[in-house]
């Protein structure tokens, strides 16, 4: 869908494979000496296969994901072909009434796609993703809520910064990339950071979602509606945050700053190792229900985003840093 996207204004999108073996969708606008990097990564948590049992059942692993949450959920298993299945558990009328008040332990939850054991062998293997079946709808106002807006929300300010600068003559060139494997490792950012090295690039930005404020949420959360997050931390370039903070101020762009510690938990952390060491910037858009099914986001959020961030990229001010 962002390549589909991007052909609209672009005559070059490349799905490209970087060293180690990891994919990305990458692209490029503007011209000039000094290049940025701009990285949103692309995949979405998922529960793995772990194996299927002799009647049937796909039992799994759930890295970054609350079993609490699976129960009941409609999911998509990702093997040799793309299979649907649901998460099953026993009625009711099956269980006491001391089982009912207890969370099922992970290794109990299975998946059920309707076929013979020896059929699905052939088909699903240990390692395969399962994923969330829901897809994006409408909330009221402004906010939506979907499967994956950790990172979709990053990948679509990526796509709505490239409709904005497109037409616009930069003072460098900016490299974009949608990468894989946030999630489980980094290793899509890294792989395709250092393929991009040999473009010396001068700074990058990553966008990435954080935190929303819900019910019941702690401190180190953020309002939808409010504005992106800037990230301070050691990892991250203090200059290059500063332009960014003084744009919003100029534009009244609304933002929070959220401090963050020796690590930020994103992209942020590998890029930035690169060479002889990369300054980079973090915008976060907040998210409520981190890595459920129902993440809800408020679109207004994005949209300054991309407001800042093209009047950012437009400006000499971060490119001569």
């Amino acid at each position: 869908m962002a390549k589909r996207f991007l052909e609209e204004y672009l005559d070059s999108i490349s799905v490209r494979s970087f060293d180690l073996g990891t994919s990305g969708l990458s692209w490029e606008i503007g011209q000039g000496e000094r290049t940025a990097l701009f990285f949103a990564h692309l995949d979405q948590v998922s529960l793995i296969v772990e194996h299927v049992d002799d009647e049937g059942y796909i039992y799994v692993k759930m890295p970054g994901i609350d079993p609490r949450i699976v129960v009941s959920q409609e999911l998509t298993v990702l093997g040799k072909k793309a299979l649907r299945g649901v998460v099953g558990m026993s009625p009711p009328h099956f269980v006491t009434e001391e089982e009912r008040r207890q969370t099922i332990p992970a290794d109990k939850l299975y998946i059920d796609v309707g076929m013979k054991a020896e059929e699905l062998r052939g088909i699903v293997g240990t390692g395969d993703p399962c994923v969330w079946n829901s897809k994006p709808k409408a909330l009221q106002g402004s906010l939506v809520t979907s499967a994956g807006l950790d990172n979709k929300a990053g990948v679509f300010l990526s796509l709505l910064l490239t409709k904005e600068l497109n037409a616009r003559k930069l003072p460098g060139k900016i490299l974009f990339v949608a990468s894989a494997q946030e999630e489980v490792s980094m290793l899509g950012a890294s792989s395709a950071a250092r393929s991009m090295s040999s473009a010396h690039p001068s700074f990058a930005v990553v966008a990435d979602v954080t935190y929303g404020i819900s019910h019941g949420s702690s401190d180190y959360s953020f309002p939808l509606g409010a504005g992106p997050t800037l990230g301070v931390g050691p990892v991250l370039s203090k200059p290059h945050l500063e332009a960014i903070k003084n744009k919003a101020e100029t534009l009244s762009v609304p933002y929070g700053l959220e401090p963050l510690g020796r690590s930020t938990g994103t992209e942020s952390d590998v890029i930035t190792l690169i060479a002889e060491g990369l300054p980079a910037a973090l915008i976060s858009i907040p998210v409520r229900y981190m890595h459920t099914p129902v993440e809800v986001m408020d679109m207004k959020d994005v949209e300054n985003a991309s407001l800042l961030l093209s009047r950012v990229f437009a400006d000499k001010e971060i490119w001569s840093l």
